[in-house]
C-alpha cells in the first residue's frame, strides 16, 4: 500500500520544541538522528571545526563571521536542521541560527548519507547556503558545492586545500588533508 503524502501528519517548530531526543524537521516531516556520532565522525567534525574557528579568528574575519557546532537552524515553521558545522556572518548568535548560513558542513555516515547528499543538499540549495561541504570519512574526501545562480555547482571531491570567500574581505583557506 502506498500512502499519499497528504495522509502523513506534518509537524511544525512548535511540535519540534516538545520532542525528546535528537530530531530534524524538513518540510514538516520528522527525521530521527542517530543517538551518537561515531568516533571517526567526531574526529573529522572536531578537526574541521577547530580549523574553521582558527581561520575565522584571523584579521580579515575577526568578529565578522562565526562558526557553530551542531546548532539548530530554524529555516521556517516546518523545517529545522542541525548541521554539523555552520558559518554565519554578522552578529554572534546566542540561541539558534535564524538566518541562512554562508557555509555548512555535514560529515556523512552510512545512516545519514541519503539525507545529507539528497534531502539536505536540496534544502540548503533552495535556502541559499553559498557553500555546502560533505565530508566523507570513509573515502577521506570532501565534496564541495557552491551556489551559482540559485543552483549548486559541484567541484571535484578534494583532499587538499580550498578557498571560501564568506563576506567582503573575509576569506578562509581550509586544508582538508589534515582532517583525515
Amino acid at each position: 500500500m502506498n500512502l499519499k503524502s497528504e495522509h502523513i501528519p506534518r509537524y511544525t517548530y512548535s511540535d519540534y520544541k516538545l520532542w525528546k531526543d535528537d530530531w530534524e524537521l524538513i518540510d514538516g516531516f520528522p527525521f530521527s538522528m542517530s543517538p551518537s556520532a561515531s568516533g571517526k565522525h567526531q574526529d573529522v567534525s572536531g578537526e574541521l571545526f577547530f580549523q574553521i574557528k582558527t581561520k575565522l579568528n584571523n584579521d580579515n574575519c575577526y568578529k565578522k563571521c562565526h562558526s557553530y557546532f551542531e546548532l539548530d537552524w530554524i529555516i521556517n515553521e516546518s523545517s529545522v536542521v542541525r548541521p554539523d558545522i555552520a558559518i554565519v556572518c554578522g552578529s554572534k548568535i546566542t540561541d539558534y541560527i535564524k538566518e541562512t548560513p554562508l557555509l555548512i558542513v555535514e560529515v556523512i555516515s552510512k545512516s545519514s548519507a541519503y539525507r545529507d547528499r539528497i534531502v539536505k543538499k536540496e534544502l540548503y540549495e533552495a535556502n541559499g547556503v553559498r557553500y555546502y561541504l560533505i565530508a566523507d570519512p570513509e573515502t577521506k574526501k570532501m565534496e564541495i558545492f557552491e551556489l551559482n545562480n540559485g543552483k549548486y555547482k559541484s567541484k571535484k571531491a578534494i583532499t587538499g586545500k580550498s578557498t571560501f570567500t564568506l563576506s567582503g574581505d573575509c576569506e578562509i583557506i581550509l586544508d582538508f588533508s589534515v582532517i583525515w
